[in-house]
């Protein structure tokens, strides 16, 4: 293993270490565990035959939401706590590249998403073998590309940290989960024809959505619930693309957050 690697591994490790101490982390992890069983409750209160569909869904929807949260929370703090405490001093004098800093960070945020879909994924598991639930193959596909999407959002987490306060940073990358969540509905509507369309109607607002659409990724791509739903498959391939996708854009916000954090004056 060569000298950088070992050097960010190590900054993995610790950023692992830190985060399941971390109060936060653990209230998570906990609200996690309740929003999975509370699926149990839900399905009891579903309409007849409904129970299945409600655990799949409800399951795949906390999944994915708590893994957000949990990418913001740990994202944004993680840079700011090597500031506060001044770590950062200590750590930046040793023979450490700031590049090797930031992808250790964000290397350590993969484990930590990592270990928590293992852990949600036993707990939702056991839920659907309580309902009796097929272990179909397009669950797994499902949750292989949540966790797709949120090496995302952790890495427009990190730029944010890179350069700005941890509230902002936190309202900056809930504000881009929730517009690339959008944005296939923006496309839509700009490739609409019907005349009660938004962007018809106001043409002045076309340039925004256009450039909405090329600036945020879809994250629609990573959510095949509707798939499940309606039977649709979820090819091997449409996995591997959406990987690439998600490759491409981490590989941009991750060398955005290095050029930034290199700037940085910490003294």
């Amino acid at each position: 293993m060569s000298a950088a690697l070992r050097r960010i591994r190590i900054i993995a490790m610790n950023t692992f270490r830190e985060a399941t101490r971390n109060r936060a982390f653990i209230a998570l992890m906990i609200a996690s565990l309740a929003l999975i069983l509370s699926s149990l409750l839900l399905a009891e209160l579903a309409v007849l035959g409904q129970e299945q569909r409600i655990v799949q869904n409800f399951g795949l929807f906390f999944i994915s939401l708590m893994g957000v949260i949990i990418s913001v929370t740990i994202g944004v703090i993680l840079v700011h706590k090597e500031l506060e405490r001044k770590t950062i001093y200590t750590v930046l004098a040793r023979p450490l590249h700031r590049w090797e800093f930031i992808l250790g960070k964000y290397a350590g945020m993969l484990l930590i998403l990592l270990v928590e879909m293992v852990f949600l994924t036993v707990i939702w598991f056991g839920v659907l073998w309580v309902h009796s639930v097929p272990l179909q193959e397009v669950l797994g596909k499902a949750l292989v590309l949540i966790f797709a999407e949120l090496t995302v959002v952790s890495a427009v987490a990190l730029f944010f940290s890179s350069f700005s306060t941890p509230i902002l940073s936190g309202v900056l990358t809930l504000a881009f989960f929730v517009s690339g969540r959008v944005v296939y509905l923006i496309e839509e509507m700009l490739h609409s024809t019907a005349r009660g369309g938004l962007f018809n109607q106001a043409p002045l607002l076309r340039p925004f959505g256009e450039a909405l659409t090329r600036v945020f990724p879809d994250l629609s791509v990573f959510n095949v619930t509707r798939e499940i739903l309606m039977g649709k498959e979820v090819t091997n391939l449409f996995v591997l693309e959406a990987y690439a996708y998600a490759g491409c854009y981490v590989a941009v916000m991750l060398v955005a957050a290095i050029l930034f954090f290199r700037r940085r004056d910490f003294i």
